[in-house]
């Protein structure tokens, strides 16, 4: 009787959980014309090598405060200002433990009175982004793609540069 009630449980817990995680997002279309917009009024010049003036264009393009790369060890990898060790641990620790807790987590959003800090992880990398409003999954994959192109193309064969 005791198997039978697990196995039930057990059954009902398996389609919950395929239910629960369908992604039923929709494609913003107005949030993605006004950032078009926004791109075609203005040129940001990322063709550099230095790697906080990279950061601090994308910045500018993505409308974010601040960047910070890290490994999921805690290791600043390369930053808007260079200065970004406390961030880089910090934010590796608590995405860490949220993955530990909640394994199939993609990002961590925190909401505090200056905006919002995003943790998304990406290539063996840890990206923390600070911004005032959120930021969609498709802004922050394209973030992580041009800053990841950018350090593969920067030092080949490596995870990234200092910064």
């Amino acid at each position: 009787m005791i198997k039978l009630l697990n196995d039930v449980k057990n059954f009902f817990r398996a389609v919950a959980a395929k239910v629960l995680d369908l992604d039923d997002t929709v494609k913003p279309e107005q949030h993605l014309k006004l950032f078009e917009d926004y791109l075609d009024k203005f040129e940001f010049d990322t063709n550099t090598k230095d790697v906080r003036k990279f950061l601090s264009v994308l910045t500018k393009k993505h409308l974010v405060d601040d960047i910070v790369i890290s490994t999921m060890t805690g290791s600043s990898i390369a930053s808007v200002n260079g200065n970004a060790v406390s961030t880089a641990i910090s934010g590796a620790a608590l995405f860490n433990y949220v993955q530990s807790e909640h394994p199939k987590s993609e990002s961590v959003l925190i909401k505090n009175g200056r905006g919002w800090s995003i943790l998304f992880p990406q290539n063996d990398k840890l990206f923390i982004v600070k911004a005032s409003s959120e930021l969609s999954m498709i802004e922050l994959r394209a973030l992580t793609k041009e800053i990841n192109g950018f350090l593969t193309k920067s030092v080949p064969g490596s995870m990234g540069v200092k910064g």
